[in-house]
């Protein structure tokens, strides 16, 4: 039998336990939220099991709806029976809805997940509960609470994500095609072209947009003089577009523009709304699961839960500033290879970050967890992150998969007078040393953060091996041929131009120990013995060069952004191999084909390069002068895998893979 009705009369109701019973009739129907949707089709309701995020815009568990008669269910307060007003606004607790907002809402949740709303009768309340989760599921905004109808607030018009520009840059007059730039004239070559600059305001305003590129626009065709070169120069556009676009003014803040930003603004991937860092997504097997909520307060509320007890008081005496959890992987560089150390004695930090498309996949795939990766649901599943593609007819263009790794460098008083870095406010929780023991001393740093490495890592439609895109600060360490003929430019980051004695050999790894003394906070050692000594093994190519003196040349004299420049931008590069997709007929968008052979990295291109903050010790070259492949962002993340296991009763002939499309994040699943 369907379970009686509860009484409700009651000021609270808790259901949180109860299973909802397919056989519910309109009036009885529970909208189990966060596990499941209640659907009303005829007489009947059945339960469609979906996964939700939290409705973070209605009222909690053994709350009253003192507006709406409501069942709760899961902790959270779901509409069984209510009214619109007389001005057309649905009242609950804490939340005001417009009603022709909810209308087009139910119209477009309704289309996307294929479900009837009932409007009529005694059937309205099971229609406004089913369109409420159908709302949350679908992604679509909400309203703030205690917000009425009218101008949405910023945090409204914040809580989106970040979008894509899916649309050219420039056209060729002749076809009318696509093509990479409008700059004119070769860039491989020593110098630029004559009459290049200054770059018509127009054509600027066409390339500095907030909004990064959904997809490559490249051909080898072009004006360089091989099709490498007009591919390289496409990528390497490409990637300066992102970078600007990565680093615009953040919504929240009140600069509308790259060319009014400061040192210290704040930028579009810092905005928890566009990017999340790895360790608020792979939590301790006993934490709730993380979410990522789309209106701003709920945001804060999530910041809030994952806040490190150790910042807490800190948090409040220094409110907002980013929270930095550190890891071995945040001061130990890829392969345990060791910590780099700058001039005044301070660890390099490493941080990674992913968008909300890359977290949608994890969470949705339960690859958040080791237990979820280890599971025999996932036994078969070939990971592959959603693709980034530009706008088609009818259809705007998407972003895809986006991750970044950045490095920080800690400022000293002079170095946040001088405004030379992109820097942020933050407090820099220091590793577990040993990573064992529960009970170690974990400081909690306030520290101005300066910006020294930037790795931004998309994937696309077309280059389903992701683009790998690699920036730098000007000033962290001298090219090896300008230190070969004293041609040096201090001071640096990373390298003392005034050691003459008992120098450290160049990019040689720091003595040990490594993990940092938490009496020493993040000095490396208490009497400064040690400072990185590092040189870029692989000088930056005359073409990179243009490419940075053009988008300088963008850019405000003053602005922050003229001291990083663009290493370079590496892809694959076999057009036939990146356009294999999977075979099977259950592959997910975008098909990824991982069983590529002999190559399934389809032939890096630049073969190898490095960030020397983020890939220090992987840079040098072996004794037979060929420079490591780990110094190549492809070949490493080719080998990244997860925690998938075989299932237990293979079928014959069948191929399993435990790949995790070219990311070690889920590495870190706990």
């Amino acid at each position: 039998m369907p379970p009686a009705k509860p009484d409700r009369s009651a000021s609270n109701w808790d259901y949180s336990s109860r299973a909802a019973d397919p056989r519910l009739t309109g009036d009885q129907v529970i909208q189990r939220l966060g596990s499941g949707l209640a659907v009303c089709r005829r007489k009947r309701c059945k339960l469609r099991v979906s996964r939700l995020r939290p409705a973070t815009n209605i009222q909690s568990k053994r709350a009253p709806c003192a507006e709406a008669k409501a069942y709760i269910a899961d902790n959270r307060c779901a509409v069984a029976d209510t009214k619109f007003d007389r001005r057309g606004i649905l009242r609950i607790r804490g939340m005001h809805i417009d009603k022709s907002w909810l209308q087009e809402s139910i119209t477009r949740a309704s289309r996307m997940h294929g479900v009837t709303i009932m409007h009529k009768s005694h059937r309205i309340a099971v229609g406004i509960a089913t369109a409420v989760g159908l709302i949350l599921l679908s992604g679509l905004p909400a309203q703030a609470p205690a917000q009425t109808a009218g101008a949405p607030t910023a945090a409204q018009a914040n809580a989106v994500g970040m979008k894509c520009n899916g649309k050219p840059i420039a056209t060729d007059p002749g076809s009318g095609k696509p093509i990479a730039d409008p700059f004119k004239g070769k860039l491989a070559g020593p110098g630029l072209p004559e009459g290049l600059l200054p770059i018509d305001g127009k054509v600027r305003d066409s390339i500095l947009l907030p909004d990064p590129p959904c997809q490559e626009i490249v051909s080898p065709a072009g004006q360089e003089d091989v099709g490498l070169a007009n591919l390289q120069r496409g990528f390497d556009v490409y990637s300066w577009r992102t970078f600007i676009a990565l680093n615009w003014p953040a919504k929240s803040t009140n600069v509308t523009s790259i060319d009014q930003a400061q040192a210290d603004t704040p930028t579009r991937w810092e905005d928890m709304d566009n990017f999340k860092q790895l360790l608020d997504v792979m939590l301790p097997p006993k934490s709730p699961p993380p979410t990522w909520p789309t209106d701003r307060a709920g945001m804060e509320a999530e910041r809030e839960r994952l806040m490190p007890e150790q910042c807490r008081a800190l948090d409040k005496q220094f409110p907002n500033r980013m929270i930095v959890k550190m890891i071995e992987e945040s001061f130990n560089e890829p392969f345990k290879t060791g910590p780099l150390i700058d001039q005044q004695g301070h660890y390099a930090i490493f941080d990674i970050l992913m968008n909300r498309q890359m977290f949608k996949y994890i969470t949705d795939n339960h690859l958040n967890t080791k237990d979820g990766q280890m599971s025999a649901a996932k036994s078969g599943l070939f990971v592959d992150f959603p693709a980034g593609q530009n706008d088609t007819p009818g259809t705007d263009g998407t972003l895809g998969a986006f991750m970044l790794k950045v490095s920080w460098k800690i400022l000293s008083p002079d170095e946040i007078r001088a405004k030379n870095f992109h820097m942020v406010k933050a407090l820099v929780l220091m590793p577990q040393v040993p990573p064992d023991d529960p009970n170690a001393k974990r400081p909690c740093l306030p520290e101005t953060l300066g910006l020294i490495g930037f790795h931004a890592v998309h994937k696309t439609a077309s280059r389903p091996q992701w683009i790998w895109t690699s920036f730098e600060h000007v000033k962290n360490v001298p090219d090896k041929d300008e230190v070969a003929n004293n041609k040096l430019d201090g001071p640096y980051n990373f390298f003392s131009v005034n050691c003459k004695d008992n120098c450290p050999a160049a990019n040689a790894t720091p003595p040990r120990p490594w993990d940092p003394n938490p009496t020493l906070q993040l000095k490396f050692r208490k009497d400064d013995s040690f400072k990185s000594q590092i040189v870029r093994e692989t000088p930056l190519t005359d073409a990179a060069k243009n490419m940075n003196k053009i988008f300088h040349s963008l850019l405000p004299k003053a602005s922050v952004w003229q001291n990083y420049m663009l290493l370079s931008t590496q892809w694959p590069s076999v057009f036939d191999c990146t356009k294999l997709h999977s075979q099977s007929s259950d592959a997910p968008a975008p098909k990824t084909d991982f069983l590529k052979q002999p190559d399934m990295t389809c032939s890096p291109a630049p073969t190898f390069f490095a960030n020397s903050t983020l890939e220090t010790y992987s840079q040098a070259e072996s004794d037979g002068g060929v420079p490591l492949a780990t110094s190549s962002c492809i070949a490493c993340h080719g080998n990244a895998v997860g925690f998938q296991t075989r299932p237990s009763n293979p079928k014959p002939g069948e191929v399993n893979l435990n790949q995790s499309d070219f990311t070690f994040m889920l590495e870190k699943a706990k």
